[in-house]
């Protein structure tokens, strides 16, 4: 039996809804809103009392606002900051790693190996992609429909076999990512809906937002193929899925167990050369992060003007050509009928014009928009990575300049430790760019395709409109 849900079968009814406040206009389509930050109390993402919507994700995702006034949309980023900037290194567990208090045995298994191809770059040892498709997404009840949700389809390449995932499960699944891989850059997932989750363009587009989620997933060498990964993409039974769904709690592998399943195929990196690298990522990550911002804003604009100002200008100029075809076409004809029918022809070229612009940002700005947005979402994970080894870095250094006798073997343990943290940063780093090096040269080969058919439709628009006119040399016979 497929499992609806993430909870009991047999769960009591839910209590009445409650109105959490701090509700934001969804981005597109219009009509939704999506949740602000979480209410206190904490949160149970695994049960049934409330619906999918209602679950409050312990991540911090942006936030979407619309202004009113002339439908203009806007995106703003609401990140919950945390006043301890080293507490995404404490729950990391790398502390209790660098210092040698995690004694977890790791099974070969388990093993994450990090490789060095070209005697230069780190990286994770290549493995198969994975590629997911999400279909039929559909609504769901029970409580004899006192509760709804929507259920989606995934079929992942490795089995061809369908399971349904509620989105919800979809937020475990990412909370568990997060926990196991303390290091890595984890894309965020698409915002969640309080009202208006059920209309059929919101639906649409969760589902190619969720694909595109897992697909990303799906293309990293170590994530695609854990154990919690194959759980959510493979398991069918509910029994199954309570057990597999425990065992992924109860991970000991997460945290710093991770970093005891990190082996380097090679030397490790030492403690200069990392510290300028991951600095210089730092630097790197900030700006891409402002120059993706200018990007995106650049689209609205550019976006709002072919819908807007540059649409209604070729708009007036074809209802002006057509009035002057027209008026001409009322006067004494002389031979001048060709001409009218051309001026009039022109009106109707310069109409047509008018609407290529106006659906133009569908095919370019939007589309290259909304694939910015996903490296946005992915920048956002990036301090929390950073951090993690900001923090290490600042306990080996606290470790070796203390007082007082020193083990010169465990000295030399602890900074072993902390070039394994290294080394699987560097390689999450170089994951980075690589996907950031194949994406954007996908996206910006699209983008140019997309103008250049944009202005070659103008164009051929324009050149049949001349053509309409006769010859110059006619007049002269």
């Amino acid at each position: 039996m497929q499992p609806s849900g993430g909870g009991e079968w047999d769960d009591p009814p839910p209590p009445p809804p409650v109105d959490n406040g701090a509700q934001y206009a969804q981005h597109e389509p219009a009509g939704v809103q999506f949740e602000g930050h979480p209410p206190p109390g904490g949160d149970n993402e695994w049960s049934d009392y409330d619906s999918d919507e209602e679950q409050h994700s312990r991540q911090t995702r942006p936030s979407i606002s619309a202004d009113n006034e002339g439908g203009h949309q806007s995106r703003s980023n609401t990140m919950k900051k945390s006043m301890n900037r080293f507490t995404p290194y404490v729950k990391s567990g790398a502390e209790d790693f660098i210092l040698g208090k995690d004694k977890e045995q790791i099974a070969e298994a388990d093993t994450i190996t990090i490789v060095c191809p070209n005697n230069i770059d780190l990286c994770w040892q290549p493995n198969q992609i994975i590629t997911v498709e999400i279909t039929e997404p559909i609504k769901k009840q029970k409580f004899k429909g006192m509760k709804s949700f929507m259920s989606y389809h995934i079929t992942p390449s490795t089995t061809n076999l369908t399971v349904e995932r509620r989105y919800k499960q979809f937020d475990w699944f990412h909370d568990r990512l997060t926990e196991k891989f303390p290091c890595f850059i984890i894309p965020p997932l698409p915002e969640k809906a309080v009202v208006g989750k059920y209309q059929q363009d919101f639906i649409e587009q969760r589902r190619e937002k969720l694909e595109l989620w897992l697909n990303r997933i799906g293309r990293h060498p170590i994530i695609s193929h854990c154990n919690v990964t194959n759980h959510f993409l493979k398991c069918h039974e509910e029994k199954n899925w309570k057990e597999g769904k425990r065992k992924a709690e109860a991970d000991k592998t997460a945290r710093s167990g991770f970093f005891m399943t990190v082996k380097c195929d090679g030397p490790l990196p030492d403690n200069l050369s990392s510290e300028s690298y991951v600095g210089s990522f730092s630097t790197f990550s900030k700006k891409m992060e402002g120059t993706l911002d200018k990007l995106v804003k650049q689209n609205e604009d550019y976006a709002n003007k072919m819908t807007g100002g540059i649409k209604h200008m070729y708009s007036k100029y074809g209802q002006i050509y057509k009035e002057l075809g027209e008026l001409y076409d009322t006067g004494p004809l002389n031979g001048s009928k060709p001409v009218n029918v051309a001026i009039m022809g022109t009106g109707r070229c310069y109409q047509e014009i008018s609407e290529v612009y106006e659906n133009q940002p569908r095919f370019d700005a939007h589309v290259l928009s909304e694939s910015v947005r996903e490296y946005q979402g992915m920048l956002s994970s990036v301090p929390d990575m950073l951090h993690v080894h900001k923090g290490a870095a600042q306990k080996v250094k606290d470790y070796t300049q203390r007082e007082g006798e020193k083990d010169a073997d465990e000295e030399a343990n602890v900074l072993q430790r902390y070039s394994t943290i290294s080394a699987a940063v560097m390689s999450e780093i170089n994951h980075f760019h690589t996907e950031r090096n194949r994406d954007f040269n996908v996206m910006m080969r699209s983008f140019l395709e997309n103008q250049i058919s944009f202005h070659k439709t103008v164009l051929q628009k324009l050149e049949h409109a001349l053509n309409q006119y006769p010859d110059p040399q006619s007049f002269l016979d």
